[in-house]
């Protein structure tokens, strides 16, 4: 069990149990072997991987709290989407990617790692069709407007987008730095209230 990832989550005051640990290991386990191959993610060190994936995922965590349905928006490898899920497994998450090779990995993985709270959907984002969803997250895909525009025959009540710090200003947004231990960079969270 990764007592890296315990130890920071313990630094962030999130409480994990020993399951979603082994989950976490099992993701990495997975992500390695398929790097290998198909190249997923540019980050290949594990603890970079740790870092910048997991730790990042997770420090927007208290911001999906009240969020039951979530849509990840070109989650690539899973990510923020696998965390999260990980650790909120009552809510469901749908995981959108065009790219063919990771939904197929993210189909592997959700049994690799037993996690049964997740849907992944192999589409382009504008072509989702799914009935109800409270919140978009997305981290790194597009310029937000964009993004809100893609989604807009969604009626997406909520958006969570991790963003830089040179994020675009977008009207009813609010953004707000996020604390994730030991990264050289800064991290952010977009909050937009579409009904605002």
């Amino acid at each position: 069990m990764s007592e890296f990832i315990k130890s920071q989550l313990k630094v962030m005051n999130i409480q994990v149990s020993d399951k979603q640990l082994k989950q976490f290991d099992g993701m990495l386990d997975l992500l390695a072997l398929w790097n290998e191959k198909h190249n997923l993610t540019r980050l290949k060190d594990r603890r970079d991987q740790e870092i910048y994936h997991i730790l990042d995922a997770l420090s927007a965590l208290e911001y999906f709290k009240h969020e039951k349905i979530i849509l990840d928006v070109g989650t690539g490898a899973g990510f923020p989407g696998i965390p999260l899920a990980i650790m909120y497994p009552e809510k469901h998450w749908h995981l959108a990617d065009s790219n063919g090779k990771k939904t197929a990995y993210l189909k592997q993985l959700l049994k690799h790692i037993g996690l049964n709270n997740v849907s992944v959907h192999h589409t382009r984002v504008e072509l989702i069709d799914i009935n109800h969803i409270d919140c978009v997250t997305a981290r790194a895909v597009a310029d937000p407007k964009i993004l809100l525009s893609l989604t807009k025959q969604l009626k997406i009540k909520k958006y969570l987008l991790y963003v830089g710090p040179n994020c675009p200003n977008v009207i009813n947004g609010k953004i707000d730095k996020l604390n994730v231990p030991l990264s050289s960079k800064q991290h952010f969270i977009l909050s937009i209230d579409s009904a605002a």
